[in-house]
């Protein structure tokens, strides 16, 4: 006779809060996972190909944690050894630069553009329940060398291995990430059942179509105003709270740290200080005075002609964030000081918890000039890299908590559960 679910656990609930887990590719510095975990999902896997946020994944976690290049591993019976046990679910965001909007359309040859094909394979040879596969939203408009459009490519990919697939266009700002961010997430589930969109926590001011009845999207300001306030060149690696938090979020955003991790302002010159004084004052990049105004590099003084539409910006404490790129060290300027933003405060801006610590570097110059200084062993993503190309994680936790919802509503009557106690189960 088969055990019944109370005999084994206090709730369904909780029997599936410790028994669901997934495994996380291109992990990159883990807010995909960090969300999955908070939205009660047990990680058995994450796998990441740079090095210096493989070492940020091993600094805040402890399961195995595999610094590779996924698509080195050619056979299947050695990528079935990598994880103990089935995953219910595998997330990760397959490198998207060749999908961009943020510039010109990328070569459709671009090797990147086809990474998504080994999140394909790994979904294949473990079958979860459930798939998300995070990207930009230039993904939906772009089209391969022969015209087809890449979207459909994707989603054929995964119909053919038995997934029902569904897409999702989902702005950050409306799970509580004080950023405007769109990103597409590409779900499939083996269970024949349409999952839907989870709802929105939050309401961008404007946006009619959000629920009305919903609290305000968070702001910058409500974000980090409480960190240490710090001029360009202070801070430091560690260092403390220097007020106390003001708001829910910045209380959370704390999670009972003494100390605040990579809070650390670069340097500036006077000229790129005084520049920042005046955009904070109202001016726009090209209304600057001469003086002030950016020349090109090893131009003998030149003016730039270079427009900088996402350079520059300020951000505004009682607004939401700008998209935080990967290269956001420069793109955006303190609200209140005439310095660029710290890793902490874009953490903060992603929603990452003041105890979620990066390593590796701040910053990096360009893996061309790594190149040509043949330094390639230093070619790595930088905290600012790390941070931006995360998966906000309040943004994943929703999406895991609806998709444990579902899950939990679609295997409680169902051969499945019994195989998910069977295996699972003390």
């Amino acid at each position: 006779m088969r055990r019944s679910i109370d005999t084994l656990v206090v709730s369904r609930n909780q029997f599936f809060k410790m028994a669901l887990s997934f495994v996380d590719l291109f992990a990159g510095a883990g807010g995909f996972g960090l969300g999955f975990q908070e939205g009660g999902f047990t990680p058995i896997l994450s796998v990441e190909k740079d090095l210096w946020a493989t070492d940020t994944l091993k600094k805040n976690n402890r399961h195995k944690i595999l610094h590779a290049d996924i698509t080195t591993y050619i056979d299947n019976e050695e990528i079935l050894k990598l994880v103990d046990g089935k995953p219910d679910v595998i997330i990760g965001g397959p490198p998207c630069q060749g999908f961009s909007l943020a510039g010109p359309s990328k070569d459709s040859k671009d090797p990147r553009n086809s990474l998504f094909l080994y999140f394909v394979r790994w979904v294949d040879i473990f079958q979860p329940k459930v798939f998300v596969m995070e990207n930009v939203t230039g993904i939906l408009y772009r089209k391969n060398s022969n015209g087809e459009n890449v979207i459909d490519i994707i989603k054929n990919a995964f119909a053919e291995k038995g997934y029902q697939i569904e897409l999702w266009n989902l702005n950050a700002a409306n799970f509580g990430v004080p950023q405007l961010r769109n990103r597409v997430f590409i779900v499939g589930n083996l269970l024949n059942q349409v999952i839907g969109p989870p709802k929105a926590t939050h309401k961008i001011p404007g946006i009619l179509k959000d629920d009305q009845t919903l609290p305000d999207a968070v702001t910058v300001g409500e974000a980090i105003a409480d960190l240490p306030s710090i001029r360009a060149g202070q801070g430091a690696a560690v260092t403390e709270y220097t007020s106390p938090a003001n708001n829910s979020y910045q209380k959370w955003a704390r999670q009972n740290c003494v100390n605040v991790y990579n809070h650390e302002a670069m340097k500036h010159t006077k000229r790129l200080i005084s520049r920042f004084e005046s955009i904070q004052s109202g001016l726009n990049i090209e209304d600057l005075s001469e003086e002030l105004k950016v020349r090109k590099r090893n131009g003998n003084g030149l003016l730039s002609e270079v427009k900088y539409q996402s350079n520059y910006r300020h951000l505004k404490e009682d607004q939401i964030s700008h998209t935080i790129p990967a290269s956001f060290y420069s793109n955006f300027i303190h609200p209140t000081i005439p310095r660029n933003i710290t890793s902490r405060e874009a953490a903060r801006i992603q929603s990452f918890p003041d105890n979620y610590i990066f390593e590796g570097q701040r910053t990096m110059i360009s893996s061309k000039l790594l190149k040509r200084l043949g330094k390639e062993d230093q070619d790595h993503l930088s905290q600012y890299n790390q941070i931006g190309n995360a998966v906000p994680p309040l943004l994943a936790k929703s999406i895991a908590e609806h998709i444990r919802d579902f899950l939990i509503k679609n295997l409680e009557t169902t051969d499945d559960l019994q195989e998910l106690l069977t295996l699972k189960s003390p």
